[in-house]
């Protein structure tokens, strides 16, 4: 009996590990890369890792907190991907690395990208901690429209923003699923990445993308 206490005693101490929480959250976001978010489980990590069940717990309160977790990472690490390097470029050519470094997060993350745009973190109201990086991000689209078009009203600017945010997101998660089709032969979809996004942005040159008539 007394064996038995010390046991589970020792199980609901924090781990002793320099740093548990960065381990957890790199083996969380590995195991969503491979198997998907739907199946991560807090139990089936710390077997991965190799702790007591209930040692992650003194680090994210439930599986959604971990979730959540992964998924500001995952931000994170797609918004230093699009901007490296692209401060230099002008406003014009800067936005379309960015929309292109999204449309290559969003391809070769594709488990990642489902959580952090289609799972219930977003589903029913944003969790504020992705509210808060989903922001940013806009706020940094808004000021490049701003350079690129400042002859057009907020009104209209932002309009066409949102068009064209549409148009790109839309084709991340179509073409993640599968669900893009073209006339045969269909273009490979890095180049037809980079004509959506091309066309896309001819709405803030002020060109229609279908001319009327």
């Amino acid at each position: 009996m007394a064996t038995r206490s010390r046991s589970a005693e020792k199980r609901g101490r924090p781990s002793h590990r320099q740093d548990l929480r960065q381990e957890l959250l790199d083996a969380a976001r590995a195991f969503v890369e491979r198997e998907g978010y739907e199946a991560l489980s807090i139990r089936r990590l710390a077997e991965e890792i190799g702790v007591s069940s209930a040692a992650p717990y003194h680090h994210f309160p439930d599986r959604r907190a971990l979730l959540l977790a992964v998924a500001v990472d995952g931000y994170r690490t797609m918004f230093a991907r699009s901007t490296q390097g692209a401060a230099a470029l002008a406003p014009r050519a800067h936005l379309r690395r960015l929309l292109l470094e999204f449309l290559g997060f969003a391809s070769e993350n594709r488990r990642i990208f489902a959580l952090m745009y289609e799972s219930e973190l977003v589903r029913e109201g944003l969790a504020p901690e992705i509210q808060h990086e989903q922001d940013q991000g806009f706020r940094g689209l808004h000021e490049i429209a701003l350079a690129i078009a400042p002859h057009l009203s907020d009104r209209e600017r932002g309009i066409r923003l949102a068009t064209l945010w549409c148009a790109v997101f839309g084709f991340a998660l179509q073409s993640n699923r599968n669900m893009i089709r073209t006339p045969q032969p269909e273009p490979a979809r890095a180049e037809l990445a980079q004509e959506v996004v091309d066309q896309a942005l001819r709405l803030l040159d002020g060109e229609a993308i279908f001319p009327a008539g």
